[in-house]
């Protein structure tokens, strides 16, 4: 891996800030000094995820993912280390030495060069539309459709000009390979022919959650012909539509404050209701909604309203993805749009005021499921049958409860019956299977538990929790203990690593946990977060007092020598047994003698 210096990975860390970056993907709130939210790395309902803005840390008490800023976003983009680190310093406008490249460099620097490619084609259309006397009618059927300059320059709207080559001559000029071009999806063919993929069409670029373009989508400029209404680019190895919903990264925020997001289908939908200050939306380009697509949203809320066109193709595709995001956790309502309408459409004629009535109109997810199975003329147990896999998935006892009585009500059923269904459907569908959100507060439980930690371990545990947050201590715990009576592996490698970090005085946890291994960051980024352990293991809620803390150390070291004792006693025992049996005298009374020496532990 390319070695990049020190210092420069510690400016990185510095200016960054760890509580705006993780903001960007998980839902913060400020709960005393921390900031907590629903874990991005596992499936959770009750909030386990803590980030200290103090020591510029996260660590998630349900599934043990712990680190800095530069950890954070490896986890979360799936990055090397070197990439993290550049992603950061280029948000921090930090200049980077050029490095020689390993091969998970390349590949970043892949990455990052289609993503260049895309921003420099970007700049090509939006700079076309506006200015070129051929992208006239471009421009007046934008404005024909409402849009604001403001609006095509906030979506970054362009125009591809209907000549074959016309971007990839220029990405040329640019600097760009032709099979790089290719390869990211501007322009078709092989060496000897290639010509643009995007021709006379109005250009919507597709960002990420960070506001990277990654893609492009085109709308055909008069008539179709045999050419498809909306061009988008295909799958390459820098895009998958499957894990991008087009203007999240404009939405975020307003998700935040909104307190929900809204999918639409479209393009359009999304710029028009960007525009009529409705911010919180964003499309699924026309697909259907995937895992991956609910993952991103549920990083910023788990209340998500379904706005997709009123015919049958638009209907089924909501119905498909209602089922996908339910499963992953997501509360879902779903907006009923007019007959022969689009919330682009919509929202041009209603405003936001209307929009904001179609809103509150939303029906449920049940509410919706048995609608649609009512229209195919099902009787009341055939719609039962249809929303049961529903019902079954909600976890909440609550909003189990307003589920049955909906349904109750809607097919004038009993609750009673409604709930043998729900009770029969899921002793059918029942697996041997533990869910991942149970694993993490049960996983946060034994954390905690002093039943699950002996003495000894928590002495173990308790010294190093010592030694992070009063480092000065290391000379106490070693000159009465010396450098090895840690018996715990894992414990024992984190003492290891932090004593020459002490002894250097430069010890800055931050700076350790990128040099650490999986387990041992994970364990350091406990010991930091949590609050500290008393005696035996049990937890001392009120944390360590300062006043306390040479006491609290003095019971750590009494319950390691007490078991170094007792240790020693039990080999000693062995030996005397040994030496009985051999009728050695004189051996048996030297081990009488050193039992009486270390004494009997308490």
């Amino acid at each position: 891996m390319a070695l990049i210096p020190a210092d420069i990975i510690e400016d990185v860390r510095i200016q960054t800030d760890i509580v705006n970056l993780v903001g960007e993907y998980v839902k913060l709130e400020k709960k005393g000094r921390n900031y907590t939210g629903a874990c991005p790395f596992h499936q959770e309902r009750d909030p386990s995820f803590t980030v200290n803005p103090e020591k510029q840390m996260f660590y998630c008490f349900g599934c043990q993912a712990g680190g800095s800023a530069i950890k954070f976003l490896m986890l979360i983009e799936s990055l090397t280390f070197v990439e993290s680190v550049r992603r950061l310093a280029n948000r921090a406008g930090i200049n980077l030495p050029d490095l020689e490249k390993s091969g998970d460099d390349k590949k970043a620097a892949r990455e990052e060069r289609a993503w260049r490619a895309n921003a420099e084609a970007g700049d090509f259309y939006h700079h076309y539309l506006l200015n070129s006397p051929e992208a006239k009618p471009a421009r007046e059927y934008l404005a024909g459709r409402g849009l604001s300059q403001e609006t095509i320059n906030t979506f970054k709207i362009g125009y591809a000009p209907a000549a074959w080559d016309s971007l990839t001559v220029h990405m040329r000029k640019a600097g760009y390979r032709t099979e790089e071009i290719v390869e990211t999806g501007l322009a078709v063919g092989d060496r000897n022919k290639v010509f643009d993929r995007f021709r006379n069409r109005i250009i919507f670029p597709v960002a990420n959650a960070q506001g990277r373009v990654v893609a492009f989508g085109g709308r055909i400029l008069g008539a179709a012909d045999n050419q498809p209404k909306y061009l988008n680019t295909p799958e390459t190895p820098f895009f998958n539509k499957g894990k991008i919903l087009y203007g999240l990264h404009l939405a975020r925020q307003a998700i935040r404050q909104a307190g929900y997001a809204v999918i639409m289908e479209g393009y359009m939908d999304v710029v028009t209701a960007h525009q009529s200050g409705i911010r919180n939306v964003m499309a699924s380009m026309g697909t259907s909604l995937t895992a991956d697509q609910g993952k991103l949203l549920l990083r910023y809320t788990r209340d998500i309203y379904i706005a997709y066109d009123a015919d049958s193709a638009g209907m089924k595709a909501a119905a498909r993805g209602l089922d996908i995001l339910q499963q992953i956790g997501c509360r879902l309502k779903v907006i009923s749009m007019p007959r022969d309408t689009d919330p682009d459409d919509f929202i041009r004629q209603k405003g936001a005021q209307g929009w904001n009535a179609l809103l509150e109109g939303a029906d449920s997810l049940l509410e919706y499921k048995m609608s649609l199975a009512r229209t195919s003329g099902r009787d009341a147990r055939g719609i039962l049958d249809e929303i049961l896999p529903n019902l079954s998935e909600i976890k909440s006892d609550i909003e189990l409860e307003d589920g049955i009585k909906t349904v109750a009500s809607r097919l004038n059923i009993s609750w009673e019956a409604v709930k043998g269904e729900i009770r029969r459907y899921r002793a059918s569908q029942r697996k041997i299977w533990v869910k991942p959100d149970k694993i993490a507060k049960n996983t946060h439980n034994i954390l905690k538990s002093d039943k699950t930690r002996d003495a000894l371990s928590g002495a173990e545990m308790g010294i190093l929790k010592i030694l992070v947050e009063k480092p000065e201590k290391l000379n106490l715990f070693r000159s009465v203990l010396g450098n090895d009576f840690i018996q715990d592996p894992l414990v024992k490698e984190l003492y290891l690593a932090v004593v020459p970090w002490i002894d250097s005085g430069r010890f800055e946890p931050a700076r350790l946990l990128d040099e650490l291994g999986e387990q041992q960051a994970a364990l350091l980024s406990r010991l930091i977060m949590e609050k500290s352990f008393g005696p035996g293991g049990t937890e001392d809620s009120a944390g360590y007092d300062p006043q306390d803390i040479d006491r609290i150390a003095e019971d750590y070291i009494n319950v390691i020598k007490r078991n170094d004792q007792a240790r020693k006693r039990i080999v000693f025992m062995q030996e005397l047994a040994k030496a009985e049996k051999n009728n050695d005298i004189d051996l048996v009374n030297d081990i009488l003698k050193k039992l009486q020496e270390i004494g009997n532990p308490e």
